[in-house]
Order: structure tokens, then sequence, then C-alpha cells
């Protein structure tokens, strides 16, 4: 067995993006008006450990296995996304035409960094298309009252 296969699932996401490069422009974004790019990634690692359901939480603390196993094989089961995840959360998604995605490429990495930080907290992005509107029902965090 290779180290890769090794590797927790948390390791390999961001070495999985360093490898496509760091530079490039995402196909669509999430937007929540307000929201800075580390609300972003703390929501996106929260939708990555609910929707992989592992045995181990997000800083790899064991947890016990299911006393029963799943009353249907896993294929079987309706698959969850971390889009439909980040929906649910009230977060909205917005889809980059090929145009706004060759602009932003070309700005330099802090720019084009600037800016999609902007798209992900504007009230109305001034790039992209929305796909996906958060507003509908949404997941409340038991922790916030």
């Amino acid at each position: 067995m290779s180290v890769p296969a090794l590797l927790p699932l948390a390791l390999l996401g961001p070495a999985l993006l360093a490898a496509s490069g760091r530079d490039s422009v995402p196909a669509a974004f999430y937007n929540q008006p307000g929201a800075n790019s580390a609300m972003r990634t703390a929501e996106l690692e929260r939708c990555r450990v609910i929707v992989t359901a592992p045995m181990s939480t997000a800083d790899q603390k064991a947890l016990t296995p299911p006393i029963e196993p799943d009353p249907l094989p896993r294929a079987a089961l309706p698959s969850p996304s971390i889009d439909t995840c980040m929906v649910m959360r009230g977060w909205r998604v917005y889809a980059l035409s090929l145009r706004e995605r060759k602009a932003l490429a070309r700005l330099s990495p802090k720019a084009r960094a600037r800016a999609l930080d902007g798209l992900t907290a504007a009230r109305h992005p001034s790039r992209g298309r929305l796909i996906r509107d958060g507003t509908g029902l949404r997941l409340r965090d038991p922790a916030v009252r």
C-alpha cells in the first residue's frame, strides 16, 4: 500500500488542492453576505465531515463504529454532497462563466484572492450566476442561540 493511501482524508484534501494549482480559478463559488474566507473554509470543513461520515472527528479523535450496520448498502443510499450541505447551511452557489474565469485568471494571485473573497461576502455578487440558493430550509447550529 502506498503512503498516499495511508494519509487521512483531512490531509488529502489540501494536498489535492495544492496539486491542482493554488492559482486556478474555481468554476463556482460559495456566497453568504458578510462571510469571509475563514468562515467559508470552516463551513466547508464541517460539510466535508458531515458528508463523508468519517469514523473520526475533524481533529482525528477516534469515534466508536456504529452498533448496527446500515440497513442498505452504501451504494443504495442517497449520496449527499458538500454543495447540498453548504446550501442547507445558508450558503448560495454561483457559477462563473468562462469569460469571468479568464478575467479572474489574469489577475495577480493576491488580487484574485481579494476578488474571490469579495464575491464570497457580497450581498449581490458582481460576477457569477446563481445556481443554488441557500435562503430556503436552513440547518441551525444548536450551539448558537
